[in-house]
């Protein structure tokens, strides 16, 4: 079997702490031999602050495998590991897989990078759907994340759409089954919630949007980016407004005055 190596990189930058910052990097080279998938991965800290217990973990549909990591991984340090993990005999296509890299601080408080790419078995056409945008409010306690597929082509199509995010965050009803007319898009909004989150954190999320096409299964991966920020009191979070209407009634109340006067 043929598999086309694939090759990424995401940064995963956490809430600061005394001015420093931990902000994991992950670059991978994935190929499929022999009914495995195997994934070089490669793990560096481009912060400021060590990362404690940092292990990446390999996922395909409901198969898991985790690394050995490293016990620490200092500033500008990288580490090196091979994951291999048991998938069949895979057809011609694009097949999606999930990889999270789990650390902690010096508080031992608990993160998670996450990155979620298609390896390509064969040489499949490129696919006919797509995500083009994916937009999420600030997240304080929780808020929502608005997702748009499209259907590239005339054909009807019925694909599989997932909303990844990494632990500390939580979607719910994250995977939904959405059929798409010919040229049509389809607008899903999902329920995120933030679980152990720190204010002040930048978290990747991904979508993945699957179907097949007679004999190749299709995937599209799309990244968006989700800010944690404080809970807000309803003055702050809406002073703007509240201060424009305060000098409108302001501004009313002074012009009945001076009708009165005039009068």
């Amino acid at each position: 079997m043929k598999a086309l190596l694939a090759l990424a990189a995401v940064a995963f930058l956490t809430a600061p702490a005394a001015a420093k910052n931990i902000s994991i990097t992950i670059s991978q080279a994935t190929r499929v031999s022999d009914g495995n998938l195997i994934v070089n991965v490669k793990v560096g800290n481009s912060g400021d602050e060590a990362a404690l217990s940092v292990v990446p973990t390999l996922r395909f549909g409901d198969k898991v495998v985790r690394g050995q990591g490293k016990p620490s991984l200092g500033p500008n340090a990288s580490f090196d590991e091979a994951l291999s993990l048991p998938v069949g005999a895979l057809g011609e296509g694009r097949w999606p897989y999930r990889l999270a890299v789990d650390y902690t601080d010096a508080n031992e408080y608990p993160f998670q990078a996450l990155q979620t790419q298609s390896v390509i078995v064969g040489n499949p056409p490129p696919a006919k759907v797509a995500v083009p945008a994916i937009k999420s409010e600030d997240i304080a306690g929780s808020g929502t994340l608005a997702v748009t597929v499209k259907n590239l082509t005339p054909d009807k199509r019925t694909a599989v759409v997932d909303v990844l995010v990494p632990d500390g965050l939580e979607v719910t009803g994250g995977s939904r089954q959405v059929t798409l007319d010919g040229w049509k898009e389809e607008h899903i909004e999902v329920p995120i919630t933030n679980r152990t989150a720190l204010v002040g954190s930048r978290y990747p999320v991904f979508v993945s949007a699957q179907y097949d096409d007679g004999s190749v299964h299709q995937a599209v991966v799309a990244q968006g980016i989700v800010s944690v920020v404080g809970t807000e009191s309803f003055f702050t979070r809406y002073r703007r407004l509240l201060l424009v209407v305060a000098g409108a009634v302001v501004l009313a109340w002074l012009g009945v005055l001076l009708i009165r006067a005039i009068r």
